[in-house]
């Protein structure tokens, strides 16, 4: 990994081309809920336990880090946007998109309330994190 010395992004190759801001976290959930704050929270405390995992802000995402990016969260008004990977479609109820995208397939699950975070939530994401 290498770290951008301008915005401090963990990222997987010297001089790799990234939007280059320095973001907090923080400031994309401004003017956002309590619950989708605690959401987010809840799943950062699980994922950061992971090895090897670097975790940075942009504009508008999260993004979760492995080797490759694994996992983007984007803070919307009510949910949170969860981007992941996985190998073959997923046909899960949850999954609000799944597209082929370089030989895998980019999937969105939206969620909004601490009742939303399942262990086949984190079984999926943990995929996306093996899978990169």
């Amino acid at each position: 990994m290498w770290t951008c010395p301008k915005c401090e992004r963990d990222l997987k190759n010297p001089n790799q081309w990234h939007n280059c801001v320095k973001v907090g976290i923080d400031s994309l959930f401004k003017g956002k809920s309590e619950e989708l704050i605690l959401v987010f929270d809840q799943l950062l405390s699980v994922i950061v336990d992971w090895d090897d995992i670097a975790v940075s802000a942009t504009q508008n995402c999260i993004v979760f880090v492995h080797n490759q990016t694994f996992l983007i969260i984007k803070p919307m008004k009510k949910e949170l946007d969860l981007k992941f990977y996985s190998a073959k479609m997923l046909e899960e109820e949850a999954i609000k998109k799944s597209t082929l995208y370089s030989n895998r397939y980019e999937n969105h699950i939206r969620i909004g309330s601490v009742a939303d975070i399942t262990p086949q939530l984190f079984g999926l994401l943990k995929q996306s994190y093996q899978l990169l």
